[in-house]
């Protein structure tokens, strides 16, 4: 008789990557380009689990930046603790390897503009305020972080960038994260003017300027590393900083 698939909660160091080797998951989702992990989702007791994996990259990216994304996202969740609006963590399973519990919903991106209820973004406020309370800066929220639940929720995923504020942080580590939250609030604004249908000319007239003006200098450093990596949808250079 089959012992069953294994279980997962958060405070359990017993899920190892070698438990899910002779599972079969229910879906994949390759990564958009080769510095992104693949995901793999496996049906468990008690729920579904969303496994980020860089194993079948080259080594010379899973060894680098792979190891290093999976060790950063890892700790951030673990510092973000039980938080409403952020899948649960199910703990780092290997080097290259972490797992979250699998969220129901689409993201953002696969929505039309000015589809999404304003109430969406009101509920995405929240989990983003309630990250920066815990002194986590998501850094770069975007419309593929966010997902939509077809019962109205609303879930933040992806903290392999995030920037924490730390115990002890010194002068120059309050000054980036408050850049951060700022560079967050802005983008929740964003998102709410671009996928609620609201003014762009007001979300620029009311942010604040310097929050604006490192989003924009970010957007096109990003633009030129996605082109770089070799991304396979990229924006003109001209309007990418307003994505």
């Amino acid at each position: 008789m089959s012992a069953g698939p294994p279980e997962v909660t958060t405070a359990s160091p017993r899920l190892r990557l070698e438990d899910l080797a002779g599972l079969r998951p229910s879906a994949r989702h390759p990564g958009r380009n080769r510095t992104k992990g693949e995901i793999a989702v496996y049906d468990l007791a008690p729920g579904r689990l969303a496994v980020k994996d860089y194993s079948a990259r080259p080594w010379w990216i899973k060894n680098t930046l792979g190891r290093w994304l999976i060790r950063r996202e890892a700790s951030n969740y673990a510092a973000a603790g039980a938080l409403a609006g952020l899948p649960r963590f199910a703990g780092r399973l290997g080097p290259h390897t972490l797992a979250v519990e699998w969220v129901a919903g689409r993201p953002l991106a696969a929505f039309s503009d000015g589809s999404v209820p304003a109430a969406r973004f009101d509920a995405l406020l929240a989990i983003v305020r309630a990250l920066h309370d815990r002194g986590i800066a998501h850094a770069d929220l975007n419309h593929r972080d966010v997902l939509l639940g077809d019962d109205g929720s609303v879930h933040v995923v992806d903290l392999a960038s995030a920037w924490r504020l730390g115990r002890r942080p010194g002068p120059l580590r309050r000054r980036v994260f408050e850049r951060l939250r700022a560079a967050d609030l802005f983008a929740v604004a964003r998102l709410r003017a671009r996928f609620a249908g609201e003014e762009l000319a007001a979300v620029l007239a009311t942010a604040d300027p310097a929050a604006l003006a490192w989003h924009r200098r970010m957007r096109r450093i990003k633009w030129s590393w996605d082109r770089l990596r070799g991304a396979e949808r990229l924006p003109p250079i001209h309007d990418h900083w307003r994505r």
